[in-house]
């Protein structure tokens, strides 16, 4: 991605930034100049003879080391989203480094593929703590230090077309993460007092370990994209305030069509 400068000086976190989509999102933030920090719980390579391993390997040290090789800076930091006290160590240890938070991307996610019927309650509490509550829980975190540096900010979401519609086999994720967009959206109003946006993306179908590792039925007919194709219009969103971009579900098939640069986009 070709190195730009519209978000110098902004520091970003992105969870879930060890592979697919919050990699691409992380060396896009880096791209455009802001300082990342790389959170994930995988800090060590995955086995050579683990499933699916294009998609399932990479580290935050890795994504880390690409941004610095393309000349930008960047922190790893282990991070478990359903754990307070990492959340709270995530913010803490990038106010120490970096001096501030602009740009939040919560993106960690996991699956809960099971018909009810046969659905395993651990599977479900997974799915909802790393899901939901991961990404309440780090707004809880930054939040206040976004607020007390009185610059406004961007928040956003990696949501999923489950939550908008039926997924066999899904119903779990899919009432997951529309509760995530229902967060999100009713966070926007939350917050915008402070000049702080916040928006949920959905990226359409990505080739990722998940959708590797499972079939996801239904979904066949949809294109399947690769993760950089979420770079331009994540690097967007992220250098929004509440003034300009706030409170929407945004498709990322659809940025610089129904919303983006030069697109008046009532508000919600």
């Amino acid at each position: 991605m070709t190195a730009t400068g519209e978000l110098r000086d902004k520091v970003a976190i992105v969870t879930g930034g060890s592979r697919g989509i919050g990699r691409s999102i992380s060396l896009a933030l880096a791209a455009a100049g802001a300082q990342v920090v790389v959170a994930a719980r995988t800090e060590n390579e995955a086995p050579s003879d683990s499933p699916f391993i294009k998609f399932a390997s990479g580290t935050i040290s890795d994504t880390a080391q690409q941004i610095a090789d393309a000349g930008g800076e960047a922190l790893p930091i282990v991070c478990d989203v359903t754990k307070s006290a990492d959340l709270q160590r995530l913010v803490e240890r990038t106010v120490k480094h970096f001096g501030r938070i602009d740009i939040v991307v919560s993106n960690a996610g996991v699956d809960c593929e099971s018909p009810v019927v046969d659905l395993d309650e651990s599977l479900l509490d997974r799915a909802l703590a790393v899901n939901i509550k991961g990404p309440i829980m780090l707004c809880k975190h930054v939040l206040p230090e976004m607020i007390r540096q009185k610059g406004g900010g961007s928040i956003f979401c990696i949501t999923s077309g489950a939550s908008m519609g039926y997924r066999e086999g899904r119903v779990g994720y899919s009432m997951s993460k529309a509760a995530l967009d229902r967060a999100y959206l009713s966070l926007a109003e939350e917050v915008r007092e402070h000049n702080i946006a916040v928006n949920v993306l959905s990226p359409g179908r990505v080739d990722t370990w998940m959708n590797r590792n499972g079939d996801w039925p239904g979904t066949g007919h949809i294109p399947m994209e690769q993760p950089d194709s979420i770079m331009e219009a994540a690097t967007w969103l992220a250098a929004q305030n509440a003034a300009t971009f706030t409170g929407h579900r945004i498709e990322r098939a659809e940025f610089g069509v129904t919303w983006g640069p030069g697109i008046a986009v009532p508000a919600p």
